[in-house]
Parts: C-alpha cells; sequence; structure tokens
C-alpha cells in the first residue's frame, strides 16, 4: 500500500480549522479585533479547500465514481440539509420549518456545489482551455442578476474554475515551488495580506470573497465591476498558492491523523456554532478579549469532531452503507462499460 501523504492531511486540517474559526467569529466580523482575521480567512480557504478537493478526483474514469458520489455526498446533503432545517426551527426559532434542498442551509452550499462539480468535471475536462473559459464564465457570471443563492448558482460557478485546477494540479508541480526561495517569498506575501487586511478592513467587504451574490447586489452595478472579481481571485491565488508552499509535508501528531476526516467537523460544527447564537452567547461576550478565545476554541473543535470518538458515532449518518442501494452490474454490462 502506498504511504500516505500527510502534506495533503496537514493541508486539510489546517482549512478545516479556518472554516470553523470564521464561522465562530462571523457573529463579531465587524469588530476591529476580528474583521482582519475574518478578511484574511476568507480571501483564501474556500477556494483552496475547493482546489484540494478537485486535486482527489482524479478517478473519474472509475465504474464507480458517481456511485460515490451519491454514498459520500448526495446521502449526506439531503440528510444535513433536512437536520439544519429542523435545527433552524426548534432551535433558531425560524418562523416556520422549510425542508428547500435546491436552496441549500447555510454551510451546506459546499456540499451541495460539490456534488455539481463532481459530476460535471468528466465532462469539463474534455473541453479545450476548460481552465480559462471556467474563469471567463464565473467572471461573467457576476453580470447575472439571478445568479443567487437558489442552487447555489453562483457559488457553483464563482468556485469551480479552482475544483478544475485542483484535477489538473499534481503534486509534483507543488514540490518544484517548494523551495527555500518561494518560501520567503511566501512569508513576505502572507505578511503583506495580513498588513493589507489590518489597514484596509473598513474598505474592504468580504462579499466578494463569498462568491454568492452578483456585482449589482454587492452595490457595484457598474460595468466594470468584473475587476473586483478579478481582484479577489488573484487575491486566493496569491495566498493560497503561498500557505500551500509553507506548508510542511511532515507527519504532524494528531494534526496528520484528524485531517483525513474533514467532512465531519465541516458538517457538525455548525450546530455548535449555531447553538452558539441561539443561547445568547455572542450578546455576553460582547467586545471582552475573551472573544478572542474563539479562535483556539475554533482548533480545538475541529480537533474534537474529526476525532474517533466522534466519528465512531457518527458514522451512520456520514459514512451511511448503501450496498443494497445499488444494482450489482452483470459481466456483460461491465465489459460494455469497458471495466
Amino acid at each position: 500500500m502506498a504511504q500516505r501523504d500527510a502534506y495533503f492531511d496537514n493541508m486539510k486540517f489546517l482549512l478545516i480549522a479556518l472554516v470553523v474559526i470564521g464561522h465562530l467569529i462571523e457573529p463579531l466580523s465587524g469588530q476591529a479585533a476580528f474583521r482582519p482575521l475574518y478578511l484574511f480567512i476568507y480571501s483564501f480557504h474556500i477556494p483552496l479547500f475547493v482546489l484540494i478537493s478537485g486535486f482527489f478526483c482524479k478517478k473519474i474514469t472509475s465504474s464507480d465514481y458517481r456511485i460515490k458520489v451519491v454514498g459520500s455526498l448526495i446521502v449526506p446533503y439531503l440528510i444535513f440539509e433536512s437536520l439544519y432545517s429542523l435545527f433552524d426551527y426548534f432551535v433558531m426559532d425560524a418562523e416556520q420549518l422549510r425542508f428547500s434542498y435546491f436552496t441549500p442551509n447555510w454551510l451546506m452550499w459546499f456540499i451541495f456545489s460539490m456534488i455539481i462539480w463532481k459530476m460535471l468535471l468528466p465532462y469539463a475536462v474534455k473541453i479545450r482551455w476548460a481552465l480559462p473559459i471556467s474563469f471567463a464564465v464565473a467572471i461573467l457570471a457576476g453580470y447575472a442578476a439571478d445568479a443567487q443563492y437558489y442552487a447555489s448558482i453562483s457559488r457553483t460557478i464563482v468556485f469551480f474554475p479552482f475544483f478544475l485546477a485542483g484535477y489538473y494540479l499534481d503534486k509534483s508541480m507543488i514540490d518544484r515551488v517548494r523551495t527555500s526561495g518561494f518560501r520567503l517569498l511566501s512569508a513576505i506575501v502572507l505578511c503583506a495580506s495580513i498588513f493589507v487586511m489590518i489597514k484596509y478592513e473598513g474598505r474592504l467587504n468580504p462579499e466578494w470573497f463569498y462568491g454568492s451574490l452578483p456585482y449589482r447586489a454587492i452595490d457595484h452595478p457598474e460595468w466594470t465591476a468584473g475587476v473586483y472579481r478579478i481582484a479577489a481571485y488573484a487575491a486566493a491565488v496569491l495566498i493560497g498558492g503561498s500557505v500551500m508552499i509553507l506548508m510542511t509535508s511532515r507527519n504532524l501528531p494528531y494534526v496528520s491523523a484528524l485531517g483525513r476526516y474533514t467532512l465531519y467537523a465541516y458538517l457538525l460544527h455548525g450546530f455548535v456554532a449555531k447553538g452558539m447564537i441561539a443561547a445568547g452567547f455572542y450578546e455576553q461576550i460582547g467586545e471582552s478579549k475573551a472573544a478572542l478565545l474563539l479562535i483556539p476554541l475554533g482548533v480545538l473543535l475541529t480537533a474534537v469532531l474529526s476525532s474517533s470518538f466522534v466519528r465512531r458515532r457518527f458514522r451512520w449518518l456520514l459514512e451511511p452503507k448503501l450496498k443494497g442501494l445499488f444494482k450489482r452490474s452483470s459481466p456483460d454490462h461491465g465489459a460494455e462499460t469497458g471495466r
């Protein structure tokens, strides 16, 4: 058996920890203490997570590719979309109980979009110049007033280029630029990025990093608004690329192992984040310095939700056994499909 590459496990743990931290500090993201960090996280962590996800979709020609999409994504999506709708109604005091499977609930957009990306990928890679075309389509999509939350259409289009880039990415490409010179340059880029977030936090709109709304909805109806999306892409590439160069390949105790199970932390942490809002936590903590503890709390929550203890208890929800759901392929059918 080939040895597992700790590089990607380390990267996945970092990214899911940033997702959790970002959601925990989101209610306080308007405060001076948190806004630069919030902007920095959202400037790159979603595109980089999408890229890493695309990297692990190389086997698009395998006979069970679409079956795995159903088992690992579609079924968990339906389960957790329902659970979050119930949670909103019974805990968050939503006005009515709504199961809206084509308008994903909060963080469920990523799973919904992932389903579409994976199903689209085998066809997209057959198109010549697919990557530049996908970027062009994403920039143009911002001018469409109806490209918003329904079917996660805006984010699906906006972040698909990173998923496609991940598919084309080879680990050797990363290794070639992970030299001492590029590491120094990457450290400078990250420091400069943090400086920009601190200095201009009042002028930077995080909506440009969400990719969820058309330009007009972000108060930019002018025909040159696409330049802002290009700038957001440039920031994601520069900052995300720097993080990739600086990430270690060493097997880190606990971190590398926990990075294999990011789906658990992703799908489960939303209940904690929403529960804290429902409990009035943020009103009580206000602008006190104790709020800074949300950052280590995010890391700890990520570790706990990715642990074997949690996995054993929630595997039936996130990794349901669906063997009986699919028909067995006959030998003749296997031959026809090239297996």
